[in-house]
């Protein structure tokens, strides 16, 4: 028995007859004229030699990184030429009768033939639908209760807290941040209260970035060509330095910053701020700095 014959036998019922229909070629005998039906050779394989009135078709398997995924009569395999590029891993890799297989690694998605990171949500939007290998992020905007203060191709919205027993609602939350509770002893003394609603003022999005970089170069005392970076063309690493200072500013910095804002001149934020204070005042009226 043939090695082609071995191989039609070998096969599913099912592709059995697709195979059949399509495992055979005509050539003509050059020595003879006459017309032959000769056996293509399998997957994983390629031909050396025609059919004769009394020889079968000479077929050959494909050497290393060269395949052939179809019935053929090749004069040679074709070469795996599918190479994994930037942001792309290996799926399948390959074999004498597949084409090596890419893919976009974790955290990209294929769009026009390219592997793109997957798009983050920014502050006040969290994650719908997460983004796959094939399809972008989906973000969308938090609802009424909710918030979300980071960019992030994964995280979803977080409904505000409840405050706990013994605590006061000190700011109320909105999309781009949590509520904030605490004592107005914490608050008023510059302690973690304080530090969480100022916190809070930097993380909403009222703030211009222009302001933001005067606060970094003025307040935490960062030149210029540092707040002038390709990182400072977003608002988040700006937001994300302010906020790092806030955690370790003393007591004294932050019951101060009110006052600071208001000598240097920061219109904008100082508004903000002032008008969160009134608010957290006209709600309990022991709140004061």
């Amino acid at each position: 028995m043939s090695l082609l014959s071995l191989a039609v036998l070998l096969l599913p019922p099912g592709v059995l007859c697709i195979a059949l229909a399509d495992t055979t070629y005509k050539h003509q005998d050059r020595l003879t004229g006459e017309m032959l039906e000769c056996n293509k050779c399998p997957p994983g394989y390629h031909m050396t030699a025609h059919c004769t009135a009394t020889t079968p078709t000479k077929c050959k398997p494909c050497q290393s990184s060269h395949f052939t995924e179809l019935w053929n009569y090749l004069p040679r395999c074709l070469y795996c030429n599918n190479f994994c590029t930037q942001n792309q891993e290996v799926e399948s890799e390959c074999s004498p009768v597949k084409n090596r297989v890419c893919r976009c690694k974790a955290g990209f998605y294929m769009t026009d033939d390219f592997c793109v990171r997957h798009s983050e949500c920014g502050p006040g939007h969290g994650v719908q639908t997460i983004g796959t290998r094939t399809e972008d992020t989906v973000c969308e905007k938090c609802p009424k209760g909710y918030f979300s203060s980071s960019s992030s191709a994964l995280d979803l919205c977080v409904k505000h807290q409840n405050c706990p027993s013994g605590n006061i609602m000190l700011l109320h939350g909105s999309a781009f941040y949590d509520k904030v509770c605490g004592t107005c002893d914490s608050f008023a003394n510059g302690g973690d209260d304080l530090r969480a609603v100022l916190s809070a003022l930097f993380s909403g999005n009222r703030i211009q970035k222009r302001d933001l970089k005067r606060f970094v170069h003025r307040i935490l005392h960062k030149k210029e060509d540092e707040c002038n970076g390709d990182s400072a063309l977003q608002k988040g690493p700006l937001v994300d330095q302010i906020i790092a200072w806030l955690a370790q500013a003393s007591a004294e910095q932050l019951k101060e910053l009110p006052k600071t804002l208001r000598l240097l001149r920061f219109s904008s934020i100082g508004n903000r701020l002032d008008s969160i204070l009134n608010e957290i005042k006209q709600q309990n009226p022991g709140c004061s700095l």
